[in-house]
């Protein structure tokens, strides 16, 4: 008899279970799908570099030297090509003390243009490069006793292109 009861116990529970389940007014709750996270948002990347003017041009020129590899600027160049957005590109040329200051201030000015026709030619925008030749300012090296070839060596560095320039990354 206690089989009986029992099984007949089992029998009404799960009768019980069942019609309860069946008078559920709701359907079951889909689940919530959610959409992925944005990506993080571009951030600013400042950076410098300056390019030296004797592997680029040749003494006292401003064109760029034909024939010799240009692994700097290509190097910039896929850099900037690289980012999300560039901002702004910088560049500044310099000379040494070397000649007269006015033919310095244009070769300055000269060698950043030149600089900025090559990015421009191989892909970096027009519109954000701005240029600027300060001559012989704001030299990196003296040489206050030295004169003819020891002079010229030790004023290699004043010889520049410096970069500044902001992309988002």
């Amino acid at each position: 008899m206690h089989k009986f009861v029992r099984a007949f116990t089992v029998a009404v529970v799960g009768a019980a279970v069942l019609s309860l389940a069946a008078c559920q007014s709701e359907p079951p709750a889909k689940p919530v799908h959610h959409a992925p996270p944005p990506p993080p948002p571009a951030v600013p990347v400042n950076s410098h570099q300056s390019l030296s003017s004797d592997a680029l041009f040749g003494f006292g020129k401003a064109d760029l030297q034909s024939g010799a590899p240009h692994s700097e600027l290509d190097a910039l160049v896929d850099k900037l090509r690289a980012a999300k957005q560039i901002n702004s590109v910088q560049l500044v040329g310099y000379t040494d003390r070397v000649g007269n200051a006015d033919y310095n201030q244009k070769l300055s000015e000269k060698r950043a243009e030149a600089v900025r026709d090559y990015l421009v030619a191989h892909g970096v925008p027009a519109g954000v490069i701005h240029t600027e030749g300060r001559g012989e300012a704001e030299p990196i090296a003296e040489c206050p006793h030295l004169k003819g070839s020891h002079l010229m060596t030790c004023l290699a560095p004043n010889r520049r292109v410096e970069v500044d320039y902001t992309v988002l990354q």
